[in-house]
C-alpha cells in the first residue's frame, strides 16, 4: 500500500474536514494545511450556517465529530418565515429538536470551525501562509516536484494539492480560466447584540432562526446567532460591481449606513425599519459573486480543487458549506480507496479523476439550484406572490426522490392558490 503525502490549501470547513477524513483513515497518509490568516480569529468569521443531512453532517459523523456538533447546534435554528414587505407571511415554520428536525440545524460558522480545527492534530494547520504561487515550470506533470511557494519559504514533495481555498483561490487558475464575477447582488449586514433584552419584540419574531422579508428586487433578513445578537442582512441588487463605492456612505459610519438603508427600504412595514433601527455593530458589506453554473476544468494529476474554489455559488439555497464538506467526504474516500489498492492499474490521478466527474454533477445541481432561487426572489416582478411556489419546487426537487418529487410540486401550487384564494377574500392566512 503507497505513502501520500497530502497538501491542502484553506483552513476552512472543506479544506480541514477532509484533513480530519484523512487522518482518521488507516492508510499512511500524511497531511499538512496551509492557512493564509495567523488564527482562527484573524478577521470575523461571517454568520451562521445550516449543515444538512446527507452532506454537511453526513462528513461529520464520518470524520467523529457530530457529538461535538451537538454541543453547539442549534435545532431551534430551524424556524423560518419567509414574507414580503407588507409582513404577509407565505412559509411560517417553527424550529425543533434533534428529535424533530428537518435535517438542517444551525451553528455558528465560527463554532464549526473550532470544531474542525481542534480536533486535528498540533501542527497539522501552517498558519500564516499565505500562498504566493504554485510553481510548476521545470515539472509540469510532476505533482511532486511542483513548489508550493509562500511569502518566506517553498515546499514541494506533494503528490496530491487540493486547493480548499476558497472565492479567491490561488489554486483555481491551475486548473481553469474562470474567476468570480458579480452575481447581481450586494449585500449589507448589521448586527443587533443582546437581541433578547435589547429588542425583545423582534427576537420574538425571529423565533430563534430565519425571517426573510423579500419584495422589489431586494431582501431583509433577520437571523439569530448563537452568541445571542441577530443579523440584519440587506440585499440590494445592483448592476454595477462598484455599486458599494457609488453609495454615499463612510462603510464604517454605521448611524450614515442606517440612515440610507431606511431610505432603501422606505415604504416597507414599520416592524422592518424597527430592524435596522436596532442595529448597533458595525457593517460587513460586500458584493455576492459566483462561478458560472457547471464550471469544470480538464483533469490535472496531482491537482483539484473542492468548495468555492470549485463551485463559488450564491447563498440562497444554504448549501454552499455543505457542498464543500461532502466534497472533501467523496475526495477522502477516492484517496483512501487508492491508498488501500495494491494494483497497479489504480492511480490516485484516476480516482481523483473520477471524484472531479462525481463533484461537477453534484455541484451543478447546486449551483443551478441556488441561482435560479435568487432570481425568484431577487429579480422577478411580483416575488414572493408569484415565485414563492417555485422557489419551494426548487427545494422539493433537492430533497425529494424523482419519484415523489412531481407530487410535491402539485401540492406546493394547489396549496399557494388556496393560499392566494383565502387572503384575497378573507385578508389573512
Amino acid at each position: 500500500m503507497p505513502s501520500l503525502n497530502i497538501a491542502i490549501i484553506g483552513a476552512g470547513p472543506a479544506g480541514t474536514t477532509l484533513a480530519h477524513l484523512l487522518l482518521k483513515s488507516e492508510h499512511d497518509i500524511s497531511v499538512s494545511v496551509f492557512e493564509r490568516e495567523v488564527s482562527l480569529d484573524a478577521r470575523g468569521q461571517g454568520g451562521t450556517l445550516d449543515l444538512h443531512t446527507n452532506t454537511g453532517l453526513l462528513a461529520l459523523k464520518e470524520a467523529g465529530l457530530y457529538d461535538e456538533f451537538l454541543k453547539h447546534a442549534r435545532f431551534d435554528g430551524e424556524a423560518v418565515v419567509l414574507a414580503d414587505k407588507h409582513m404577509k407571511r407565505y412559509i411560517n415554520l417553527s424550529g425543533g429538536d434533534p428529535k424533530q428536525s428537518r435535517g438542517r440545524p444551525e451553528i455558528d460558522r465560527k463554532n464549526l470551525r473550532e470544531i474542525l480545527l481542534s480536533g486535528l492534530p498540533q501542527g497539522t494547520v501552517k498558519w500564516g501562509h499565505k500562498l504566493e504561487r504554485i510553481n510548476t515550470t521545470n515539472f509540469p506533470d510532476n505533482p511532486k516536484e511542483s513548489a508550493l511557494e509562500f511569502e518566506h519559504t517553498s515546499l514541494n514533495g506533494f503528490d496530491l494539492i487540493v486547493g480548499a481555498d476558497g472565492a479567491s483561490s490561488r489554486m483555481r487558475s491551475l486548473l481553469s480560466d474562470e474567476k468570480p464575477f458579480f452575481s447581481g447582488v450586494g449585500c449589507i449586514r448589521l448586527s443587533i447584540d443582546n437581541a433578547e433584552k435589547a429588542v425583545p419584540e423582534i427576537y420574538a419574531r425571529v423565533n430563534r432562526g430565519t425571517f426573510f422579508g423579500f419584495s422589489d428586487r431586494k431582501g431583509l433578513i433577520a437571523q439569530q446567532m448563537g452568541d445571542g445578537s441577530i443579523s440584519i442582512t440587506a440585499m440590494i441588487t445592483e448592476s454595477s460591481t462598484d455599486w458599494i463605492k457609488q453609495y454615499p456612505w463612510n462603510g464604517t459610519d454605521v448611524p450614515s449606513i442606517k440612515s440610507h438603508l431606511l431610505s432603501e427600504f422606505d415604504d416597507w412595514d414599520p416592524l422592518y425599519k424597527e430592524w435596522i433601527e436596532a442595529c448597533d455593530i458595525s457593517p460587513w458589506i460586500a458584493n455576492l459573486d459566483m462561478l458560472p453554473v457547471g464550471h469544470k476544468w480538464t483533469h490535472r494529476p496531482g491537482f483539484t480543487l473542492i468548495g468555492d474554489s470549485a463551485h463559488l455559488a450564491t447563498p440562497f439555497a444554504g448549501e454552499g458549506v455543505n457542498l464543500g464538506m461532502a466534497d472533501a467526504l467523496y475526495l477522502a474516500k477516492a484517496i483512501t480507496k487508492y491508498a488501500a489498492s495494491s494494483s497497479p492499474s489504480h492511480t490516485l490521478s484516476s480516482h481523483v479523476k473520477a471524484f472531479e466527474e462525481d463533484m461537477f454533477v453534484r455541484a451543478t445541481r447546486m449551483q443551478d439550484m441556488t441561482y435560479n432561487m435568487m432570481r425568484l426572489m431577487l429579480f422577478e416582478h411580483n416575488a414572493p406572490q408569484a415565485t414563492v411556489a417555485p422557489w419551494l419546487c426548487w427545494i422539493a426537487d433537492s430533497t425529494l426522490s424523482s419519484i415523489v418529487a412531481p407530487f410535491a410540486y402539485v401540492a406546493i401550487y394547489g396549496y399557494y392558490w388556496y393560499f392566494d384564494m383565502w387572503y384575497r377574500f378573507w385578508g389573512k392566512a
